[in-house]
């Protein structure tokens, strides 16, 4: 069959968009095998160099693996290309990157929602131990960090939805550079034992309004939590500026 392109593209783009479109569609799923290429140019009526060119560029997509006399197959689905392309966002509009906060917001409060809603009672566990893990980790940042990833990424799991837990490893992985900002050094000894002290304080209001079943406690904390954290991003990039 001669795929339909449009007559200034080139037919290997044409290629590009065809397979692409049957990946998206679902009838092209991840791990399937490819036509090899002599079949692929019978079937699209291309020159094999025109279906290596297309391969090549839907591996650089990410959406297709060659393996040398393997051939090629859909490649797995993975959310690195997600988060590389928020890092990078981030990196290019580090002083917009308040603007991620809304889209944070929006995805957190509805988690802790439905958190507070599907929960089971290993999910309520998992919570206060990773809770707890923050408490223990105050002198170690690194460890801080991870702590506080892995607690917002567990609620999100918690609302028993895939996207969630998916989302929120692709928004806090990215978010790594703004965690570091909202939990630098800033101030006092005294005020930044204070703004950890609420922090965690938040993060247990979160938990346990999870553990008692309360979707709207749980979306009001989570609420003041993540504005609380846009505030301190804030302040902390404003001092800079003034230095």
């Amino acid at each position: 069959m001669d795929i339909k392109r449009e007559s200034l593209q080139p037919v290997y783009i044409a290629v590009v968009e065809h397979i692409t479109t049957l990946i998206k569609q679902g009838e092209l799923k991840p791990g399937d095998p490819l036509l090899s290429e002599r079949e692929l140019c019978e079937r699209f009526g291309v020159s094999r160099t025109s279906v290596r060119k297309a391969l090549a560029i839907l591996s650089g997509m990410g959406l297709v693996e060659v393996t040398p006399r393997s051939g090629a197959r859909v490649a797995q689905a993975s959310s690195q290309m997600a988060i590389d392309s928020i890092s990078q966002m981030i990196a290019r509009n580090r002083y917009q990157a308040v603007h991620l906060y809304e889209v944070r917001r929006l995805i957190e409060v509805q988690a802790a929602r439905l958190a507070a809603v599907r929960r089971d009672e290993a999910d309520v566990i998992k919570l206060r131990e990773l809770h707890n893990l923050i408490k223990d980790s105050l002198q170690n940042p690194e460890a801080l960090h991870q702590a506080d990833m892995r607690l917002h990424i567990g609620i999100a799991e918690s609302a028993k939805n895939p996207f969630f837990g998916e989302l929120m490893s692709v928004l806090i992985s990215a978010y790594m550079e703004i965690f570091n900002v909202v939990w630098a050094k800033w101030g006092s000894e005294e005020e930044e034992q204070a703004l950890f002290a609420h922090y965690i304080q938040q993060h247990g209001l979160i938990v346990e309004a999870i553990a008692a079943s309360d979707p709207e406690a749980a979306a009001a904390y989570m609420t003041q939590h993540v504005d609380d954290s846009r505030k301190q991003y804030e302040r902390v990039l404003a001092a800079k500026s003034k230095a």
